[in-house]
């Protein structure tokens, strides 16, 4: 059980002595309940972000909006109605994140009953905490929540929880995911029945909770078992047909268990790196992978999925020719329709589908490139094309070319791949740094003066040979640049 010592960091604190203050005020009990004490039990450092649950017997919404008028904070209504609301308050030290609910039930048992999985049941009473000696331990576990978390267990409280509020079934898994746990046999037994409620969701919350989970290091566990329990199928049916569809000899694996292997052998890359490029350089990749691309999701996440979805287009794709051959043509672009297709079904940013998109029709492109040691235009092109969504893209690539090993596969031509890949990775962060000290050697206004011409194709098409030529180094000074441009203006016109 959580000792003393460990609830000082709680009774200490002078907004919780607040929220004690405004509740007797009004006459009622306030409980804080769930993942606070969880995270103690899990000996999780909270860090500088306070995220406090609060159960109130009753006028949550007025404890929690005159809480908001004493801190100066913000203030949200959740949801009217089962009078719930959160509190947004930063000091120097923190942010916190409070929010308030009215009892679901009669009773704070019945209520905490409610609450999806018994590692999130754990509660006490604010009004006893802060009163409380040394020795005291004022927490109620009703359902064994303590045990559950010693054992590593996500059981549910109630087999109708997940009916209640089938988005549970994946907030489980993202539980499994972030703290290393494993479901109980009945709480699984009942997720796999009850997959298919998951049809009942709206998908910005599945994006949201599908997100926390790919977003650990090592997802590929929990993919993998709720590919198991049938949950993955549920939300993305497309993968049914990758099932069970043989590949070719360069291939081990049917291409559904192939991509889930490839968001394994991403995760084992991503370990990998600090070992296989420069240091700097790796801490740059993960700077990169943690940037934001929309609503607090990451490009780590847009990457894990495409290794979901890099391979989607081969069922409708598939070729069998002379000698047995199989052959998948075209099908990096059907891939990158459907792709899109599935994340705008999940509600995702414009940025997002265009990433996933770009990774899926792209994947194949990074070893094209390199089969041979590509050419400074070669290198060029890919980086202008992808732009900052390139090593997005370089790493796929690694990732599908290692989960590779049928028979017909050679290890000389993967070692050569990774490292050409490699060196790639770190021309991007080298051109990166170099891209503010670069001037084009002729602008639009000089091009058009110089040629005589109005705004129109002919600059696009003319800069974009500019900026390839000086990128290679074929053009150093403005007079190679204006020949440059007096002879790709004569071609454009001769060709239309």
């Amino acid at each position: 059980m959580i000792s003393f010592r460990k609830l000082k960091r709680f009774k200490d604190d002078p907004v919780l002595r607040r929220i004690d203050m405004i509740s007797q005020r009004h006459g009622v009990k306030s409980y804080l309940v769930g993942g606070a004490l969880r995270e103690l039990l899990l000996k999780r450092n909270a860090g500088k972000r306070i995220d406090w649950d609060f159960a109130v017997e009753k006028d949550a919404l007025k404890v929690s909006r005159d809480l908001a008028k004493d801190l100066r904070a913000a203030y949200v209504v959740l949801d009217e109605a089962a009078g719930t609301a959160r509190v947004l308050y930063r000091t120097d030290k923190c942010a916190y994140e409070l929010d308030f609910s009215d009892f679901r039930a009669d009773t704070l048992r019945e209520d905490l009953r409610r609450r999806d999985f018994t590692v999130n049941t754990l509660c006490l009473d604010v009004r006893s905490l802060l009163n409380s000696h040394r020795g005291d331990t004022p927490v109620f576990d009703y359902f064994d929540a303590d045990g559950d978390i010693r054992r590593k267990c996500v059981r549910l409280t109630r087999k109708k929880n997940l009916s209640d509020d089938p988005l549970r079934i994946l907030r489980g898994f993202t539980l499994c995911a972030r703290y290393g746990l494993d479901f109980d046999k009945e709480t699984l037994l009942l997720i796999k029945k009850q997959a298919s409620l998951l049809r009942n969701i709206s998908a910005e919350r599945v994006s949201e909770e599908l997100a926390k989970i790919l977003t650990v290091p090592c997802a590929y566990a929990y993919a993998a078992a709720m590919d198991k329990a049938g949950v993955l199928e549920f939300l993305f049916p497309e993968i049914a047909p990758m099932r069970g569809l043989d590949q070719g000899g360069f291939h081990h694996l049917d291409v559904w268990s192939h991509s889930l292997e490839t968001l394994a052998q991403l995760e084992k890359l991503l370990r990998q790196l600090p070992k296989k490029i420069p240091l700097r350089v790796a801490a740059e990749v993960t700077v990169y992978l943690n940037e934001e691309v929309a609503c607090g999701r990451t490009r780590l996440w847009v990457l894990k999925l495409a290794c979901f979805f890099h391979d989607i287009g081969k069922p409708e794709t598939r070729f069998v020719g002379e000698g047995a051959k199989v052959h998948f043509y075209t099908h990096e672009k059907k891939g990158a329709a459907i792709a899109a297709g599935i994340a705008r079904r999940l509600k995702l940013s414009k940025r997002e589908i265009t990433v996933l998109k770009n990774a899926v029709r792209d994947h194949l492109r990074a070893g094209y490139i390199v089969n041979r040691r590509p050419s400074k235009k070669a290198k060029f092109r890919f980086f202008r094309d992808l732009r900052e969504d390139a090593v997005l893209v370089l790493l796929l690539a690694l990732a599908d070319r290692r989960a590779m090993r049928g028979t017909l596969s050679r290890k000389k031509s993967f070692v050569f791949l990774e490292e050409e890949i490699f060196n790639l990775v770190v021309l991007f962060f080298k051109n990166k740094k170099e891209e503010p000290r670069k001037v084009r050697l002729l602008d639009g206004h000089e091009l058009m003066s110089f040629l005589n011409l109005s705004p129109g194709p002919a600059i696009g098409v003319i800069l974009r040979k500019l900026e390839e030529a000086q990128a290679v180094n074929r053009v150093r000074n403005k007079q190679e640049a204006k020949e440059l441009a007096l002879k790709t203006l004569q071609n454009f016109v001769k060709n239309g």
